[in-house]
């Protein structure tokens, strides 16, 4: 009876020291998923624009007309087409003031030329309305941008809510700093003309659809502009974003006079 008590006991204790010396099963189950806190779209972004443009973001140089084109500033806004016309949806807040850019869709333009585009602007959350009316800048037209200057050079006219209401702006940039004149115009919408002449650029406005003569909205002399330019259209705003630009008839023409700016 003791030897078989005995055994017992040594099994017992033999099944405690293997139980102790097994390695417990590694947990292997995966970590608790972050949720990420970058930002997403939604389809309340879009759904406005859907039922009559094309479905999904392109390039410029793969819309119809504009394969010689492209785009300063791409991340910041979608190129859509609509009817023929070309057709940007700002997505990001950005500027063209002093050394800020924002976005330009361009070809580039060797020596005298004349560009005209009939440009209307609008809301991106509410189409049939214009852009702004509430204090923030949002506005879009014709650009001419020395890249290769190493400091932002330019000049525009463009058309929009300048932050006091609708208006013609017309902007000189030289070596990053910027000055602009905004009078006030009754239309979100304009056509816009920008000339160059050696080393004149002049600028005209007019409305959509009219036979009226060409209003010049400024003049500037800029012999530091190199004579290849990004010519184009631009869009930007200094707020969030709530602003779509459509261009129509857009016409870059060389030309041999001064005369000829205000020729159609």
């Amino acid at each position: 009876m003791l030897k078989q008590k005995a055994c017992f006991t040594l099994l017992l204790a033999i099944l405690v020291i293997v139980s102790c010396a097994t390695p417990a099963t590694p947990d292997i189950s995966p970590p608790t998923q972050i949720p990420s806190t970058a930002p997403t779209s939604t389809a309340t972004e879009t759904s406005t624009l859907s039922s009559t443009m094309t479905p999904t973001p392109r390039e410029i140089n793969s819309v119809p007309g504009f394969e010689d084109w492209a785009i300063n500033n791409p991340p910041a806004v979608e190129v859509r087409t609509q009817d023929d016309a070309l057709l940007l949806i700002l997505r990001r807040r950005v500027l063209w003031f002093m050394d800020r850019q924002g976005v330009l869709a361009y070809k580039t333009v060797e020596g005298d030329f004349k560009m005209t585009a009939d440009v209307y602007t609008m809301k991106r959350s509410e189409p049939g309305q214009a852009p702004g009316g509430d204090g923030t800048v949002q506005l879009g037209g014709l650009m001419a941008r020395d890249a290769a200057s190493g400091q932002e050079n330019y000049v525009f006219i463009v058309v929009g809510d300048d932050g006091n209401g609708l208006s013609v702006e017309t902007k000189n940039t030289v070596n990053d700093f910027s000055e602009y004149n905004g009078p006030t115009w009754d239309s979100a919408d304009a056509s816009l003309r920008l000339c160059r002449v050696g080393s004149t650029f002049r600028l005209f406005k007019r409305h959509v659809g009219s036979d009226e003569p060409w209003i010049p909205a400024d003049s500037f002399e800029r012999p530091d502009l190199s004579a290849s330019l990004q010519v184009g259209v631009n869009i930007y705003t200094n707020s969030t974003p709530d602003i779509q630009v459509r261009y129509e008839n857009i016409r870059i023409e060389p030309i041999a006079s001064a005369e000829e700016c205000e020729a159609d």
